[in-house]
């Protein structure tokens, strides 16, 4: 398509529904780089779940009743291993139900403004009625990268869980081409296999997002291309450094009056992307936005110091801007700002 979110077909997003989770467990139970968390309590309900998970074909995680994990591990569990059970079980144990689960992810998701995907009946995707686009994941992918303590794990190859020993990343793209994560996914014809790539070009985050590859080496082949031709037409710039001026304030009576940004913007875009910028003031301080396509960038900005009104020498001195009505002095001719582009 064209890159109208309306234009993406919409199918089974499979395991990448566990970024979702991910979000909204960070969102709910929320915790820090180099913590591990609350404590989950493994119940039989739990280790049931999992024996569904194994006898049904979907990925799972080893669990014993009684056993204690954190968050930080069970997070792991979801995103190395793809583990289903282990999906479902930190939903529950969050927000009390998949059902009560369903309705968070869904206002999460609705205030981000990702609007083509659906919740389905589970939190790990593995039934086919949780379903995305691929310029969905792309978004929500970038979330995650935005996490820190998402992003630690998803960009971890290896890690060692109690009970179901050591994990292994799903994703094979792990640190080519700058790759640092995302999720992996597949649940049979009816997804494909599918994959979110993210990685940072400076401090932006670029992600990619495919679905419905045949194979799970075409899907890794294919995603190491998309992300290698974006880094080729994608790049980060800088659009304003510390005092650059932008702009100026232009008066009869004062001159041109700099305007300029107070710190450094840096932005990404395609080679070649319009660049629209615009300036709006109050008094001396003010916000320069420069868009990029369909990014926006903003910095704020001052003006150097200047009289807002003109002097009464000024005015006897400049009377084709001014008239007298009434004994009274009115303005006539404002101060205007102009934009450097």
């Amino acid at each position: 398509g064209n890159g109208k979110d309306d234009e993406f077909e919409i199918r089974p997003m499979a395991s990448t529904a566990k970024m979702i989770l991910g979000l909204a467990i960070m969102q709910a139970k929320p915790f820090a780089v180099e913590e591990k968390g609350e404590t989950l309590a493994i119940s039989q309900e739990d280790y049931d779940r999992y024996i569904w998970y194994v006898n049904n074909g979907g990925s799972s995680t080893e669990v014993i009743v009684g056993e204690e994990i954190s968050e930080y591990d069970a997070l792991m569990s979801v995103f190395l291993a793809s583990s289903n059970n282990m999906a479902d079980t930190l939903a529950i144990w969050a927000f009390g139900s998949l059902e009560n689960y369903h309705n968070y992810a869904k206002q999460m998701l609705a205030e981000w403004g990702i609007n083509n995907t659906t919740i389905g009946i589970d939190a790990s995707g593995f039934d086919a009625s949780t379903t995305s686009t691929a310029a969905d994941l792309a978004r929500i992918g970038q979330k995650v990268l935005e996490n820190p303590v998402l992003a630690e794990i998803v960009r971890t190859k290896s890690y060692e869980v109690p009970v179901a020993g050591t994990l292994e990343n799903t994703n094979k793209l792990l640190g080519q081409s700058g790759i640092v994560g995302i999720k992996t996914g597949y649940i049979g014809a009816a997804s494909g296999y599918c994959l979110v790539t993210g990685y940072f070009t400076g401090e932006h985050v670029i992600t990619t997002a495919l679905m419905g590859s045949v194979s799970r080496e075409l899907s890794f082949s294919d995603s190491l291309e998309i992300v290698t031709k974006t880094q080729d037409l994608v790049n980060e710039r800088t659009l304003v450094k510390a005092g650059d001026v932008v702009g100026y304030y232009n008066s009869w009576w004062t001159g041109p009056v700099r305007i300029t940004a107070d710190a450094n913007l840096s932005g990404i875009g395609w080679n070649g992307a319009e660049m629209n910028t615009n300036l709006d003031m109050n008094g001396r301080t003010g916000v320069l936005k420069i868009k990029i396509g369909a990014s926006e960038y903003q910095v704020t900005v001052t003006a150097e110091e200047y009289t807002p009104e003109p002097s009464f020498g000024n005015r006897l001195g400049h009377l084709f801007g001014w008239q007298k009505e009434g004994g009274i002095v009115e303005e006539v001719n404002e101060a205007s700002t102009e934009t450097l582009t």
